[in-house]
């Protein structure tokens, strides 16, 4: 996953009515890779940290 693209999943999983599926649709990665980086609440989680800090 892109730093870009997990950015984009960080804003779009803090608002509401977000569909997790259009959600990696639109970003073009499965649901395993969205919650490696990002937890179902919206927060980063350390592999998602560990990207953004390359």
């Amino acid at each position: 996953m892109a730093p870009a693209k997990l950015r984009l999943a960080l804003t779009s999983k803090g608002k509401p009515g977000t569909e997790v599926s259009d959600l990696c649709t639109e970003l073009g990665i499965t649901r395993q890779t969205l919650y490696r980086q990002v937890s179902p609440t919206g927060e980063l989680r350390a592999a998602g940290e560990k990207l953004l800090s390359r």
